[in-house]
């Protein structure tokens, strides 16, 4: 039998009770908790931010968190006329501290991806870090609340919170009214070699609750394969995280042309951005790929 994720309970009432036990949490003022589960604390007033991570800087931004934003890394690219009057910050892997640390920010939004070595240095320096990396709908939502409390943005947090959620519920009650089965789906990160976003992900957990069945079903969040592990998982779509030509995918895929997403050409490609960064965005992905694998439930 397939696992169905979230379809064992019915999104909006999920997803409400985790934002209200995330909102009405017994945290002070200008406190949030982020994705490792540490409390970070900024000042009430006059808060100084600086976003390294992508969708973090999309999500400030739909919080109404504007002046606070005193500069963000190289990759945020959204909204367009936003970031490009930003100071940039470097990469979200490599950032630069000195430039950092010249805005004196409070707290520094970031994602796993930063190595060790610059979370020491933010450490040393006494700059707080909020870590933004959920692996489902339902844990960026919780996100959400939290950096609304953090910021002090609660009711501009609960209305993106609610708003998300009911795109999240029409989406998945309009895929079980008509009881469809799951897709097989393949996410493809990148070829040569195969990496592939698993269940355990955000990405992945949009797929699920766009009525995709993700595999490989596996404990890793994005696992390596090869050509004949690819065949056998002989997926019925690909959802693709990264951007490439028909053209291109065909000649690059030639060797496992003979799955069943190639051969019926169900093949998809969301924009990386919305999809693959934790954003309010995402919702977007989440709509565009349950038409894609359900175009008889819309």
């Amino acid at each position: 039998m397939t696992d169905w994720g979230y379809f064992n309970l019915p999104v909006r009432v999920l997803l409400t009770i985790i934002f209200f036990l995330s909102v009405f949490s017994p945290l002070a003022g200008g406190t949030g908790v982020d994705s490792r589960g540490v409390k970070v604390t900024v000042p009430d007033e006059n808060v100084r931010i600086v976003s390294l991570s992508p969708g973090g800087t999309e999500t400030l931004y739909a919080l109404g968190l504007r002046d606070e934003i005193v500069g963000v890394s190289d990759f945020c690219n959204y909204p367009v006329d936003f970031v490009e009057g930003k100071p940039k910050m470097g990469g979200y892997s490599s950032p630069n501290i000195e430039k950092i640390q010249a805005v004196s920010p409070h707290v520094v939004l970031l994602t796993t991806v930063v190595p060790i070595q610059v979370k020491n240095q933010f450490d040393r320096l006494g700059i707080a870090m909020f870590v933004t990396e959920p692996k489902s709908l339902a844990q960026f939502l919780t996100l959400i609340a939290q950096m609304g409390k953090m910021f002090g943005r609660d009711r501009e947090a609960q209305n993106l919170v609610m708003s998300m959620q009911k795109e999240a519920g029409e989406v998945t009650q309009a895929i079980q009214s008509k009881s469809i089965a799951p897709v097989k789906t393949f996410i493809e990160i990148f070829y040569n070699p195969y990496f592939a976003a698993g269940r355990n992900t955000l990405p992945g957990d949009i797929v699920t609750l766009a009525g995709g069945e993700v595999v490989p079903k596996t404990s890793k969040d994005y696992p390596r394969l090869n050509e004949e592990s690819l065949l056998i998982l002989n997926p019925e779509a690909i959802i693709l995280g990264h951007i490439t030509d028909m053209e291109t995918f065909l000649e690059t895929h030639r060797n496992v042309a003979g799955i069943q997403a190639i051969r019926n050409n169900k093949i998809f490609t969301p924009n990386p951005d919305e999809f693959l960064r934790p954003g309010p965005r995402v919702m977007k992905s989440l709509r565009e790929i349950a038409r894609f694998l359900h175009p008889e439930a819309f």
